[in-house]
Formats: structure tokens, C-alpha cells, sequence
């Protein structure tokens, strides 16, 4: 291996190290507020005014009430009272 090649690998390795360490410190502790354009596009409220529908019964729903998540707002945590449309009832 030659000098020339072995600094390409040595560049390529160090940026590569780098990659899982951007992605790891999202993490979903953010608030949605419902002026978040995804939220306004999928019309998110914090308090459901739709009866025995809200985010906590929702199939969208991840982890448990006090810390949820939603597979339709990704590193976003939602209130357990809140409502989109694309709502849907947990199986």
C-alpha cells in the first residue's frame, strides 16, 4: 500500500466515524406546537375536541403517555390530548 492510498482510507474511515454520532443526539423530547408545518398540514391540535379520539388511543401512538411519541412527527413528542387527522383507532 502506498502513501497515496493508505491517506484515502485513513479520510474515508475518520469521516465515517462521524456519521452515527449526528444521527444518535436527535432525540424526541421536542414538543410539536401546532404551528410546526407538519402539524398545520395534519390539522394537530394539543386538546382533541373529537370525543374518545386523541393521541394516546391513536395506532400512531409510540411509547407510553407520559412521553409520546408519534410515527407521523419523528423526534417530536405529542400531547396524550391531542388530535390530527390522520387519526385512527389502536387495534
Amino acid at each position: 500500500m502506498n502513501r497515496r492510498d493508505f491517506m484515502k482510507i485513513s479520510g474515508a474511515a475518520a469521516g465515517l466515524a462521524l456519521i452515527p454520532v449526528c444521527n444518535v443526539a436527535v432525540a424526541a423530547d421536542v414538543p410539536l406546537t401546532a404551528e410546526d408545518p407538519q402539524a398545520k398540514a395534519l390539522g394537530y391540535v394539543a386538546q382533541s375536541t373529537v370525543a374518545g379520539s386523541n393521541c394516546a388511543n391513536c395506532a400512531q401512538a409510540k411509547g407510553d403517555v407520559k412521553a409520546l411519541g408519534c410515527n407521523l412527527f419523528p423526534g417530536k413528542q405529542v400531547s396524550a390530548t391531542g388530535w390530527c387527522k390522520v387519526w385512527s383507532k389502536k387495534p
